[in-house]
């Protein structure tokens, strides 16, 4: 089953890379502006919603990747499983309260406000945070495995929400776009 779930997050990963590269390339007038605009290239709702997506596919690609990369690395420590459980539940606790923090902290800097997508995103997040904290106290101090049958089909389910949620901005522009230009 580890294999299936490996697998999983390394397709999610080459899917989000995809979207961070489709957006890119789609948008490609803005492309200086999704990594270093600020307040002055936001002129219209649209433009908040495209750097938002942006800010949020980004923050996704990286966390994710970080987080499956730590993830393996502590699971390759020379720990006592307890201890093991509790360095990995606690490391994923603070990685998914980091990937929320950063999240709030571009859309900060940049001047930019929250589009729906992002806002659902961090709720994603939110809940896999939550998820791992109780597998932290479950399995990891009270060494109990009530979730563990959960845990993971949970985790895999909120990655490829994450992707879809991610994916449906650009899909929807580009489809706009057609659709004005009467090619559908």
């Amino acid at each position: 089953m580890n294999e299936f779930f490996i697998v999983t997050g390394w397709i999610i990963t080459a899917l989000e890379l995809f979207v961070v590269l489709f957006l890119l390339h789609c948008f490609k007038q803005h492309r200086f502006e999704l990594f270093f605009g600020g307040k002055k290239t936001l002129k219209k709702q649209s433009d908040h919603e495209l750097h938002s997506c942006f800010l949020s596919s980004l923050a996704v690609l990286v966390f994710y990747t970080s987080s499956s990369s730590l993830g393996t690395y502590i699971l390759g420590l020379p720990f006592e499983s307890v201890q093991m459980r509790q360095v990995y539940y606690f490391s994923l606790v603070c990685t998914g309260a980091g990937f929320m923090t950063v999240l709030y902290l571009l859309h900060a800097i940049r001047g930019c406000s929250f589009s729906v997508t992002t806002r659902t995103v961090a709720y994603i997040a939110l809940a896999v945070m939550f998820m791992n904290f109780s597998q932290l106290v479950l399995r990891g101090y009270l060494d109990s495995d009530i979730l563990f049958d959960i845990y993971g089909p949970f985790v895999v389910m909120c990655n490829i929400g994450t992707f879809f949620v991610l994916a449906k901005y650009p899909f929807y522009r580009i489809m706009e776009s057609k659709l004005a230009k009467g090619e559908i």
